[in-house]
């Protein structure tokens, strides 16, 4: 059941990396042609309106009967200019009906006719003429170079936003990442450490720890399974305790006896001794060995926990001063324990 948990937790943060991964791609992919469009608008308006501003120039050195100012072309100039400002208004930018280059694309095509066969002999009119056609050739070539600009800063803008929004789920995706990861370290993590905390608590034989795992995985059966045998080495020993202490009262009872008849006889010792002092030594010296082994099989009775020490090599002995002490602090501390020595 942990193992399941595990996987599904992980398998799908790994599968939400995934997809972002898969929608960033298509994002990204997606501006690719827009990058291509501004790049073709930028080569066929801007080269176009070049390319007519040159024909213009040629055709007026034509008629001054200067030179060409650049490499000669087998196509005629005004034929070229033709094709310059076909290609020019057929792109889209020139078919938004009210723009800037729509305005100024219009008005040089208004202009063009009289500039290649001019009607009027006057050259004072062509000369006017050619200054209109001029400055409408700037006019287009500004708001080509304007369009193109706008267009640049509009997929600019959306580049950067896209690249925010993408840094800025990538950062979100991080963030649920590792707090699913926090999380699920600590479904781990937690009852582990209990666990070990029980088996330190175990292995000094504080019996009465308990472990609180509540998780319906293999790490609750492992605190169950702590929990069952805590209970059943506390029972264990409570039993060895039970079994000493009813042979202290065993043995109190017989020594009892013993000592009642024990302390008659040194009585009468005691009294025929005839004021002999090294007999009375020897029947006081009696009499408190007498009391110190009813006081040792007395204590027996308060037992609460068997701590055993070395007596000889490979052989060990019950320590009853400090199962005593260990039975006092347990009766202080479990409720359990009080209420054993309650019914002693």
């Amino acid at each position: 059941m942990l193992r399941r948990k595990l996987l599904i937790r992980i398998g799908l943060l790994v599968a939400c990396f995934v997809m972002g991964a898969a929608v960033a791609v298509s994002l990204l992919q997606q501006a690719i042609p827009d990058i291509d469009r501004i790049n073709r608008d930028a080569v066929v308006l801007i080269d176009g309106v070049h390319t007519a501003d040159d024909c213009v120039a040629e055709i007026e050195n034509a008629r001054d009967g200067l030179p060409p100012s650049g490499p000669v072309n087998a196509q005629a100039p005004d034929e070229r200019l033709r094709v310059a400002m076909s290609a020019i208004g057929a792109h889209d930018a020139i078919k938004i009906a009210g723009s800037p280059q729509a305005r100024s694309y219009a008005k040089l095509v208004e202009l063009l006719p009289e500039f290649m066969e001019p009607a009027s002999s006057d050259a004072a009119s062509q000369r006017e003429h050619r200054t209109h056609v001029h400055q409408a050739m700037r006019e287009l070539a500004r708001s080509v170079r304007g369009f193109v600009a706008g267009e640049q800063a509009s997929f600019g803008r959306y580049f950067r936003g896209l690249v925010l929004g993408l840094t800025l789920a990538a950062l979100v995706m991080v963030n649920v990442a590792v707090f699913v990861l926090l999380r699920t370290a600590m479904v781990v993590l937690k009852p582990v450490g209990q666990l070990v905390e029980g088996s330190r608590e175990l292995a000094a034989e504080r019996f009465d720890h308990r472990v609180n795992v509540e998780q319906g995985d293999e790490f609750g059966e492992l605190a169950t399974a702590y929990n069952r045998l805590a209970e059943q080495l506390q029972a264990n020993e409570e039993r060895k305790a039970e079994t000493l202490r009813q042979l202290a009262v065993t043995l109190n009872h017989d020594l009892n006896n013993a000592m009642a008849t024990i302390e008659m006889q040194l009585s009468l010792v005691g009294r025929q001794s005839g004021g002999n002092s090294n007999l009375e030594r020897y029947c006081r010296e009696i009499q408190t060995t007498l009391s110190r082994m009813s006081k040792t099989v007395a204590s027996l009775k308060h037992i609460r926990r068997v701590v055993l020490t070395d007596y000889l090599d490979g052989q060990k002995m019950v320590d009853l001063e400090r199962s005593v002490d260990a039975g006092e602090v347990r009766a202080s501390h479990s409720p359990a324990d009080v209420h054993t020595t309650g019914m002693n």
